[in-house]
This record gives C-alpha cells, structure tokens and sequence, in this order.
C-alpha cells in the first residue's frame, strides 16, 4: 500500500459528499497533489487547511493512481496571521489559485515550493507602516514561476544591443529587456519595464504605478506563452482572486 509523509501548502480544499473534504496541497517532495479527508473527528480541521497555511501531510492509499486519503495536521496558521490585512489576504489567495491552476498534479516543482514558502514567509513579516513594499516580492515570485516552468525572462541586457543600461521594455515575444536605444520605432509594440525589476527609474516614481507595469508583464506571458501550452487554447484564464489582487492595488 503506497503512502508517505510530507510538509506542504494548503491550496484549496472542497466538500466531498457529507463528511468528506479534497483537500489539494503543494508537498515539497510530491508535487501539487490531492487526497480526501474525514471532518467527521476533527471540529477544527476546516481552520487548519485554510489556503496559505503550511500543513504536515499524511497520505496512504491502496493504488498509487488513486486519490488517497490525507492525514494533515496544522503547522503554521498563515491566513490566521495577516487576518487584518486584506490586500495580503487575496495575494494569498492569488498565489494559492495560481498554483493549482499552472502546475500539473505530482510532479515536483522543489524551486516553486521553495519560493512559495520564501513569500508567504515574507508576507508574515510586520508592515505596520503599511509600505506594502512586500507586494515586489509577490510579482518576482510570479516571475519565478514562470522561469520554473520553462518561459524565463531576461530582464538584464538589452536584447539588441547586449547594454546593461537604460533599459526601459521587455519584448513580449522574446521576454527579454530592451532598451531604448534599441527599441527604436517598436518602442510601442513594447511592456514597459519597470525600475524594480530593472528598469530606468522616472522621474516622478510611482510604488503602485510600478508594481501594476510588473503585473502586465506577468499577465501577458502567462495568458500568451504559459497558459496556452499547457491548455492548447483552452481555459486560458488567470484565478479570478488575482484579478481582484490587482483591482485592489489598482485603488492605492
């Protein structure tokens, strides 16, 4: 009978008949993997497995090609950390949906788990400031993401030119930096790159304004490139939770 045990990152759970739950996990050594759990014994397992929080897994089944069954036990209430903060609350939520959505089912992705876990460790850090300067973490994990599964982006040297310096677009065909020297006439046809990811800094630097230039570029190679390779065309839609993510950023 296969089974192991694992540490892992609550994604999203789910009802399943009366008293049964599907609970899908990111597992350092398995994958985004799935299993069903008992409520039945446990009044607090729905706190417990709330999306973002970080879980000891216990998994058995009698074929490995089943589902299984999960054992979790809470190791660190993440969402019950930043209650009070909403904007980090749905970059939680982002983060969680987009994992379940991108990544196939048990296959190890170690380098995404340990980003995850490095940014949810950052979204717990005090901000009683409110700088909200975590939130450039949130779209490099993204482009961490993308670079794990195969659409990375240089955002260093100018694609034409091979400069270091002025660099001001990212070329949506290439995902590469491109500065404006060398962007030319197809300057338009460009994202524009942003200074914390290495761009020229403007003159009148807007955080926000910033962080939503960073977001386009992610949208745009997860919609274009990503999504559609792993859906042939299909379902290519990003978690409704990271639209509202960035509707709340779009307020400040």
């Amino acid at each position: 009978m296969p089974e192991w045990v694992d540490k892992g990152i609550v994604l999203s759970v789910r009802k399943y008949g009366e008293k049964g739950l599907i609970a899908n996990v990111l597992t350092e050594e398995h994958g985004r993997h799935l299993g069903w759990l008992s409520n039945r014994s446990n009044n607090n397992i729905l706190s417990h497995i709330q999306p973002g929080n970080i879980v000891s897994v216990s998994w058995k089944s009698r074929l490995i090609e089943q589902m299984g069954n999960y054992k979790i036990e809470l190791i660190s209430s993440v969402s019950g950390k930043m209650f009070d903060d909403k904007l980090k609350l749905q970059a939680l939520s982002s983060l969680c949906a987009l994992i379940e959505k991108i990544l196939p089912e048990r296959q190890k992705y170690q380098e995404i788990y340990n980003a995850t876990l490095a940014f949810i460790n950052l979204l717990l850090l005090d901000d009683n400031i409110k700088m909200n300067h975590w939130i450039e973490g949130y779209v490099k994990w993204e482009i961490g993401i993308l670079s794990s599964i195969g659409f990375s982006l240089n955002l260093n040297e100018c694609a034409v030119t091979g400069t270091k310096d002025n660099l001001h677009f990212v070329s949506p065909k290439t995902g590469k930096a491109v500065s404006k020297e060398g962007a030319g006439n197809f300057a338009p046809r460009l994202l524009a790159l942003p200074n914390f990811l290495g761009g020229v800094k403007p003159v009148n630097l807007n955080f926000y304004h910033e962080i939503l230039l960073g977001l386009k570029i992610t949208t745009y190679f997860f919609e274009n490139k990503l999504l559609i390779s792993i859906n042939n065309d299909k379902n290519n839609y990003l978690p409704k939770s990271r639209d509202r993510f960035i509707e709340m950023v779009e307020k400040f």
